[in-house]
């Protein structure tokens, strides 16, 4: 009978042996001051002071290696990118295209050094934005095919421009006497060509420690990015949950300090968010985490969707509108969309399942795709992905973090919250103007008479006007008033009322633009049915306060600006207020036509033709100064402006000719003789005292300076003549 075999002990590890049981290989208990087998054996006990295991020297060389062999990686990707876009360079980011001269200093050194360093980011940037230069066609001087630069709706400023270029025609043909100036002239060669270098490119001389290429930056700088983005951006994303990030962050260092030991999804969201608190400083650096995000966020990233990329991908989203890549945010807006729909956001009923706080943060995540929907769609022109039926009223009750506290800060949670709430309702407002006014962007014209277009604007200019008076305690700017004597502190503590105005603003200019096109056409367009007296006065009398909301907003943001220029950088509403102001500089111009043109009948604007032209000369240097490198911007201020000028200095031509026809010609005097003279005697007299009489009062009506040039009075000597000649 076999004996059933004892089970090994194993023996206990010492956790540091001696020298002598470690060179005859013995068991060492590892006692001090001496082990049991040297007190045994009567021989020396000497420990060796080694506080490190070799094992955790293997394991750090481990790391390191993996590490350097995904740096070479990245350069060897990074290398092979470079050498096949390398002609590209060149041309993408030359001065000649930009008009001779680099939009900045920072962006003259980087021009400079593009060349000799190919394998740059330049050229791919310059690549990356071929979608939105090819939009910027609508301003060019000698314009192409309009489908060239793709499909715009009627909500966007491309359909506005194009329907005033039509109205001015009009405009044209009713009074062949006074020609318009065309807003593009063919032949003109001033001014970029090619979408210049995006602000995020320029360097700084106060650079942040900053990683090699898009590697992780480490622990301690890490959270300092993560806390920069929650003290600049994050207020406006209230999705991202500050506590995880720092959690993965921890994760990331206690495992192999690399992005591999991080889940996909994760690391896009970690990245796009170092790119967001980097974008705020603008030292070109935040252009490899972009990328790194962009690339983890592809069709194959996202075949399993999980939260981490829809937060990402609203992110992402919106970096590329506010670093000139809106066109191309269209594509992240597809794909986060899809994703939604994938994880079941918009259904309440796959709500039932979740707790309490994974509710709230869907329910959150879902109307922060229905906002980025109606904010796209409505500037770019395009119908809506997110159709209104599928909007639930009760997902938004699920919002409310009262009794809770986000990373200490319960207070800022709620603002933050109330806030995106009330936002919320302006994107509502938005998809109902677009649907009604601008039928959803199936149409790039505005084919509603201006009757029926009074009665729909009426109804949403009441509900904006009540959504206004509900924004309690957070009130709107309606004037900069309130915000003349700000500082820079009053300003960050009041940045939720500025962004909730900025959101006011946009859609009482989304509003209105259809109808001041309608009176546009009511005044160019004899031909067409007449339109109600009655609803021209209204709508005029409408056109007439929203033209006092044109310059309220104009104050309110040149006073922003003021006072902390990077304001929109840091609030990402940078995209938001430069299309407004491009759309401002067209509904000025819409409001100069109709004063300018207007018939007897029609009501006062509340502004003369010269006043709302000194204002829309203002609004083009604001335009200039908010749109920076944006070749959009300065495409539009270059059309605008060039435009204005030749059309008033026509206006005034045509003045001065009309003056010199109608002068009166001087007529001979009737008078009688006076009684008791004769003609002769008459003649003498009054000629005498008519010299004595007036030769006082026309010395004395005379000054220095008509003396000088080539007048009547005047002795062909300038200034410099008197002066040669010892006369002053």
């Amino acid at each position: 009978m076999e004996q059933p075999a004892r089970p090994l002990t194993r023996r206990p590890r010492a956790v540091q042996a001696c020298n002598t049981c470690r060179q005859t290989k013995s068991k060492c208990d590892g006692r001090h001051p001496s082990c049991e087998r040297c007190t045994r054996c009567n021989l020396t006990c000497e420990y060796t002071q080694n506080s490190r295991d070799r094992r955790m020297d293997r394991q750090e060389e481990r790391r390191a290696h993996i590490a350097l062999a995904n740096r070479v990686r990245e350069l060897e990707a990074r290398l092979k990118l470079a050498s096949a876009k390398q002609p590209l360079a060149p041309d993408a980011i030359s001065p000649s295209s930009h008009g001779g001269s680099a939009s900045s200093p920072a962006q003259a050194i980087a021009a400079q050094s593009s060349h000799a360093h190919s394998g740059s980011l330049n050229s791919d940037r310059a690549a990356e934005t071929t979608a939105d230069a090819i939009a910027t066609g609508l301003f060019d001087d000698q314009p192409g095919n309009a489908a060239d630069i793709g499909y715009f709706g009627a909500s966007s400023n491309h359909a506005f421009f194009w329907s005033l270029i039509s109205y001015l025609e009009e405009l044209d043909k009713k009074r062949p006497g006074r020609r318009h100036a065309p807003l593009r002239q063919a032949g003109a060669g001033e001014g970029p060509r090619r979408l210049p270098l995006p602000p995020l490119s320029s360097l700084t001389a106060e650079q942040q420690p900053l990683p090699q290429g898009d590697s992780f930056p480490g622990r301690a700088i890490a959270i300092d990015w993560v806390h920069h983005f929650f003290d600049t951006v994050a207020p406006v994303f209230p999705f991202v949950n500050k506590s995880m990030l720092i959690r993965e962050i921890d994760l990331i260092d206690s495992r192999t300090g690399t992005w591999h030991s991080c889940p996909s999804n994760t690391r896009a969201l970690m990245n796009i968010v170092f790119a967001h608190a980097l974008a705020t400083w603008e030292d070109g650096a935040a252009e490899p985490f972009y990328r790194r995000a962009l690339s983890l966020l592809d069709e194959k990233g996202l075949y399993l969707p999980t939260v981490e990329a829809l937060q990402a991908l609203l992110l992402l989203a919106s970096f590329q509108q506010n670093s000139q890549r809106a066109q191309e945010s269209i594509t992240t807006h597809f794909r986060a969309v899809k994703a939604a729909y994938q994880l079941g956001v918009h259904s309440p009923s796959s709500y039932s399942r979740l707790g309490k706080k994974d509710r709230e943060l869907r329910s959150i995540l879902w109307f922060a795709v229905i906002n980025e929907d109606r904010i796209i769609a409505s500037g770019l022109g395009r119908p809506f992905l997110v159709p209104a039926l599928h909007v639930r009223v009760q997902l938004k009750e699920m919002m409310n973090r009262v009794n809770q506290s986000q990373d200490g800060d319960a207070t800022a949670c709620r603002q933050s919250l109330h806030h995106f709430r009330h936002v919320i309702q302006f994107h509502e407002i938005i998809g109902n103007a677009v649907d009604m006014m601008h039928d959803s962007n199936i149409t790039s014209t505005h084919d509603l008479t201006l009757s029926e277009l009074v009665l729909h604007v009426v109804e949403l200019l009441r509900r904006l006007e009540k959504l206004r008076r509900d924004a309690a305690p957070h009130i709107l700017l309606v004037s900069n008033e309130a915000a003349h004597a700000w500082l820079v502190a009053d300003l960050d503590k009041h940045r939720r009322e500025v962004l909730s105005s900025f959101y006011h603003y946009r859609v009482t200019m989304l509003v209105n633009a259809p109808l001041l096109l309608a009176v546009l056409r009511h005044i160019s367009t004899p031909a067409e049915p007449v339109d109600s007296e009655l609803h021209v006065g209204i709508a005029v009398s409408i056109l007439q306060a929203y033209l006092q909301k044109l310059d309220d907003l104009h104050n309110l943001l040149c006073t922003v600006l003021r006072i902390q220029q990077s304001f929109l950088r840091r609030n990402a509403a940078w995209w938001l207020c430069n299309y407004m102001m491009v759309s401002m500089n067209l509904h000025l111009l819409c409001f100069w036509l109709i004063s300018s043109n207007q018939s007897d009948p029609l009501p006062p604007l509340g502004m003369t033709s010269s006043e709302i032209e000194t204002l829309m000369r203002r609004t083009l240097d604001t335009l200039k100064l908010v749109g920076g490198s944006s070749i959009m911007s300065r495409k539009a201020h270059r059309c605008l402006q060039r435009y204005l000028d030749s059309s008033t200095k026509d206006e005034e031509l045509q003045y001065k000719s009309k003056s010199s026809r109608e002068r009166p010609v001087p007529m001979e005097t009737t008078n009688q003789w006076p009684c008791g003279l004769s003609s002769g005697e008459t003649t003498i007299a009054a000629s005498e005292g008519l010299w004595a009489s007036s030769m006082d009062d026309l010395m004395s009506g005379l000054r220095a300076e008509d003396f000088l040039g080539d007048e009547f009075f005047a002795m062909s000597y300038t200034i410099s003549d008197f002066d040669a000649t010892g006369f002053i």
